[in-house]
């Protein structure tokens, strides 16, 4: 093989793993560093949300990831261990199950540690119900949940289900590169 093909495959391969440069919400502190292959942007943020972040592959145009952070005033008092140890508990955890079962079939809850945080992490599919349109039972989402003592950061995902498999390692990735406020 030439040095000069050798090159171009090698500027190729690495060029394609490039990690994005992470993005920082400037009022709030949230910073995303996206995964190999996929992109941050700053999207409105909800009512109730202080910011939010897109995290999507080029080519998606309704998959990907969603990064909010919302103020949670009732960590307020707690450290960042306390609040870790909470998320472990049953309570806490049955707690996040709950909110979330009323839209979607859960399984694979686990807490995962990421430096100082702990985040717990589901996957879902949605409940068939007749106000949702069909396309809703084609995917399945992923949840991340982080608290801080400032707040609550909600990262949610959604793949094709045949896709999602291959995408959760992913979006795994994208809740590591989450830092919270």
């Amino acid at each position: 093989m030439s040095l000069r093909l050798t090159t171009f495959l090698a500027t190729g391969l690495l060029a394609g793993t490039a990690m994005a440069a992470p993005l920082r919400d400037s009022t709030t502190g949230l910073t995303v560093e996206p995964p190999p292959g996929y992109v941050a942007k700053h999207v409105t943020p909800g009512q109730r949300q202080a910011a939010r972040i897109s995290v999507q592959r080029p080519q998606d145009t309704e998959l990907g990831c969603q990064v909010a952070y919302s103020p949670a005033p009732q960590n307020a008092g707690m450290s960042q261990q306390d609040i870790n140890a909470a998320m472990a508990s049953e309570a806490w955890q049955s707690a996040a199950r709950r909110a979330l079962s009323t839209l979607y079939d859960l399984s694979g809850a686990r807490t995962v540690d990421y430096g100082l945080f702990r985040a717990v992490m589901m996957q879902g599919s949605f409940k068939p119900r007749p106000d949702l349109p069909p396309r809703a039972q084609q995917i399945t989402t992923f949840f991340g949940l982080m608290e801080t003592p400032r707040g609550r950061t909600h990262i949610v995902c959604v793949a094709e289900k045949a896709d999602f498999p291959q995408r959760r390692p992913e979006f795994e990735a994208v809740v590591r590169g989450v830092t919270p406020p």
